[in-house]
């Protein structure tokens, strides 16, 4: 599993760089093509509840260098888990615990601010979390692993909050990296010592995570082509409102307002602006209905 993590992300991100079209993507892949692949953004995440992007954004990653880290770290840690607990209780802690750091990212963005959120940092903190688990039952919490993992987790927390205060363009997910960190603690807790999967079941449940990986990606297609207002934010969804209502065009107008209004719903302005349109859009109806009695 280890492996083919591996190799899967390195695919996907060979996979971002030819589809910028750019050399240069290697150093920074644009947001346009990550969003476009399933990257996690809160504005968009939360407001249009694109739940896959959970799932999609922790295979995307938006450099070679910040690949790199991610991949290192999977390797160190990810083999010796694997080998711990076995496949069916690895890759299922890796997706999930992806899942929860992407949850956590896209949660704390939409309070704080909101960004584009990619990369297996949460996932791989669930594997580290779920490492320290095991070490203290084995070991105790003075054991040798437990604080080899506690120094891991310790590390990527430090070296986040350092390069976020530094400030600058690339920013270090926290929130995903205590969100992916907690599910891995929590799902490792939850495991029954000595219990060993059977072959069949061991097979289903490997099966069934890469089956959720897949079908998120299948959404983020078929969403993509589509959504039409998928990557429009509140400003430019409130544009299309207002062109089609001059258009005649109620219900697209209505739609409209109300997707800006899932992206912005303390904004008075949106709200106002959606009244006048039912108005003006009762209004239409009102005359069109002698005219369709007369015809």
């Amino acid at each position: 599993m280890t492996s083919s993590l591996i190799a899967v992300n390195v695919g996907v991100f060979a996979a971002l760089v030819w589809l910028a079209r750019s050399p240069s993507a290697v150093v920074s892949v644009p947001s346009d093509v990550l969003r476009w692949l399933g990257g996690n953004h809160a504005l968009w995440t939360i407001a249009d509840s694109r739940i896959e992007t959970l799932v999609t954004s922790v295979f995307l990653h938006g450099s070679l260098l910040h690949l790199g880290f991610n991949l290192l770290v999977l390797w160190q840690v990810g083999p010796f888990l694997e080998r711990a607990v076995g496949p069916a209780r690895f890759l299922p802690l890796y997706v999930g615990a992806g899942i929860a750091g992407s949850a956590c990212s896209a949660i704390w963005g939409r309070f704080v601010g909101p960004a584009l959120s990619v990369g297996a940092s949460g996932a791989v903190c669930g594997l580290i979390g779920a490492v320290l688990v095991l070490g203290i039952r084995t070991q105790g919490w003075k054991g040798p692993l437990a604080k080899q993992m506690g120094a891991w987790l310790g590390f990527l927390l430090l070296f986040g909050l350092a390069k976020n205060l530094q400030g600058g363009y690339v920013q270090v997910d926290n929130a995903a990296h205590v969100g992916g960190a907690l599910a891995g603690l929590v799902i490792a807790a939850s495991w029954k010592r000595g219990y060993v999967y059977k072959a069949g079941t061991a097979r289903a449940v490997v099966a069934a995570t890469i089956g959720l990986v897949l079908a998120s990606g299948a959404v983020v297609y078929v969403r993509d082509r589509t959504d039409p207002y998928l990557f429009l934010d509140h400003q430019e969804r409130l544009k299309v409102a207002m062109e089609a209502l001059r258009a005649g065009r109620c219900d697209r107008a209505r739609t409209a307002v109300q997707r800006a209004i899932r992206m912005d719903p303390g904004n008075p302005g949106v709200q106002r602006l959606r009244v006048d349109i039912e108005q003006e859009c009762l209004e239409m109806e009102l005359l069109e209905r002698p005219r369709r009695a007369g015809s």
